[in-house]
């Protein structure tokens, strides 16, 4: 807020003071001095100058929308904070200011924007009651994972609205995303009853019945959608998770071609059918190609321990490997600090692009940089975790946790020779097996993961990379098995923790006890709510006589790994 607008909202309510101690009638000569009544000088332009603020208002987010329309959102953020100069609580400024730098990789700072315009949305619908902007604005909250002002949002408007089917779907959503099931079924149940038909509604409703062992009841209701014979995500999801329940039911035949079904409506849709799908394996040739001994061992830690930066933890691994498992564990140690699923590596490489002079090639644009990038590098990172984490990011050992990063080890560890990295391990057959199941949001780097072959490629492409890279790179790397740490917890995780430098600290065991009412960004935030299971451990058993066509790509990494070949 400029000083100007201090000093007129200061002399506003000098005013306004004044008029309440003096009581002054309309009809009363005006405190201003002019002679006039009051009601023909200050109460008359009041209201005006409280029209022409609103004409102002209205002017600056039109030109702030059409900035954004633009893709000019630097511009549109100028425009949205000339309007918080006039009304600091305008909501729409708020939440335009929140989604940009959300968009620009800040996310901490954006939340409070999103968070403060949420509590002025629900003050306004609690007099308007317009509940299409708190559920909007819940729908922004959970894109940005803030699941405890999305709920908050959520319950509003179900106190507002409770026949809303709308709300009580978005309520549900927000109770089953932070492991709240039996809140989560009762309003998802009263969603369904409202709009018995609507796929959304009874796919979420099925999805709880399954965790809660209904599941004659999920899969009637998961039948129902795909008898529709729609070729769209609802439908693909439906089939999906019919698959997950008629695992459950161990009917393995039928399952598996319930994901088939899910698989070509996937292969279907014009928002998959645009995604490059050779994206990825560009990435990893280029890596693989470029990543030599030279490199990984350009820049030593003794080059660069003099910054005294603190030392980084990675944990990583191929998708539904049991990172999010490790990193509920990690996170529940009192000298640890965890991050869930995040974009630092990825916006490290596009300052490593910006500084270099090279794009969409990492290790032609590391050979580009000299020591002072590669120091300016380490800190812009440490700087981001500060941004997005805080200070006591910076206070315990951080473990940055991101399974798509193997793909960058080679990257992370030349930036970072003195890093600790985990990378987590698991039956190939299982991975695969596990990640044709999930429904993973739909991204260059997911694209493949939608057909049983292409899982297949992509783990390929991935773990042939790891195997390039462990035997030339700097840091300290520890392979951690999922089995062995469903078989034989503590000693798991003692070795784990010996690899950080922290103390085994018992309390770790019960890890899910902490997920309870957390938000966890991965398809794993259910099952990493429960304790330890084995039910997991060589699960594609069920499946074998699927395996024949996508073995050849797997038996490299089967034995490599040191899994039962039978």
């Amino acid at each position: 807020m400029s000083n100007i607008a201090f000093t007129a909202f200061d002399q506003s309510m000098t005013n306004s003071d004044a008029l309440e101690k003096n009581k002054m009638g309309r009809n009363d000569p005006c405190h201003c001095g002019s002679g006039k009544k009051y009601k023909a000088c200050c109460a008359k332009h009041g209201a005006e100058a409280q029209q022409a603020k609103s004409i102002d208002i209205g002017g600056l987010l039109h030109n702030a929308n059409l900035a954004v329309s633009r893709g000019d959102f630097d511009s549109a953020e100028l425009w949205f904070r000339k309007v918080l100069e006039i009304k600091p609580n305008n909501a729409e400024a708020l939440a335009g200011i929140g989604q940009k730098l959300c968009w620009q990789k800040k996310r901490r700072a954006g939340l409070t924007y999103l968070r403060q315009a949420a509590k002025q949305v629900e003050k306004e619908v609690a007099k308007n009651r317009d509940i299409a902007r708190l559920l909007e604005f819940c729908g922004q909250m959970q894109h940005w994972g803030d699941f405890e002002a999305a709920l908050k949002l959520a319950q509003s408007a179900v106190r507002l609205a409770p026949q809303s089917p709308a709300a009580q779907n978005a309520l549900a959503m927000c109770f089953s995303r932070i492991n709240r099931v039996d809140e989560a079924l009762q309003a998802s149940r009263k969603a369904c009853q409202l709009l018995p038909e609507d796929p959304g509604c009874n796919i979420l409703l099925a999805i709880l019945d399954t965790r809660q062992g209904r599941l004659d009841e999920a899969r009637g209701r998961l039948t129902r959608i795909t008898e529709l014979n729609h070729v769209s995500a609802p439908v693909a999801r439906a089939y999906l998770e019919l698959a997950t329940v008629l695992d459950k039911q161990k009917q393995y035949d039928a399952a598996f071609m319930a994901l088939n079904q899910a698989s070509t409506i996937h292969q279907s849709l014009p928002e998959i059918s645009k995604l490059n799908k050779n994206h990825i394996f560009d990435c990893i040739a280029k890596n693989k190609a470029g990543f030599d001994k030279a490199l990984l061992t350009r820049w030593s830690v003794q080059d660069l321990q003099d910054d005294n930066l603190p030392v980084p933890a990675f944990l990583f691994g191929f998708l539904r490997s049991g990172t999010t498992l490790t990193e509920q564990v990690l996170a529940a140690h009192p000298d640890l600090f965890t991050s869930d699923e995040n974009e630092l590596i990825f916006e490290l490489t596009k300052e490593l692009a910006k500084i270099s002079g090279v794009s969409n090639n990492i290790p032609e644009a590391l050979q580009a940089c000299g020591i002072e990038q590669i120091r300016h590098l380490r800190r812009f990172y440490w700087q981001r975790v500060e941004e997005e984490y805080g200070k006591p990011a910076l206070n315990k050992r951080f473990i940055d946790k991101a399974a798509l990063n193997s793909i960058d080890a080679g990257f992370i560890s030349t930036i970072f020779p003195e890093a600790k990295f985990l990378f987590a391990l698991r039956d190939p057959r299982d991975v695969c097996l596990s990640c044709f199941m999930q429904p993973f949001s739909a991204s260059p780097a997911t694209v493949n993961l939608l057909t049983w072959q292409g899982v297949a490629s992509q783990y390929e492409a991935v773990m042939d990379l790891w195997l390039h890279l462990r035997e030339s790179i700097q840091a300290d790397y520890l392979e951690l098995r999922y089995e062995d740490t469903v078989n034989d917890f503590e000693s798991t995780y003692r070795h784990v923790f010996d690899v950080l430098g922290v103390d085994w600290y018992p309390e770790v065991t019960e890890f899910h006890q902490r997920a309870q009412g957390r938000f966890i960004a991965t398809p794993s935030f259910a099952a990493v709510s429960q304790p330890i299971y084995k039910s997991a451990v060589a699960r594609w058993r069920r499946y074998g006589n699927h395996f024949d066509a996508i073995l050849p790509k797997l038996n490299r990494f089967i034995e490599a790994f040191g899994y039962d070949q039978e």
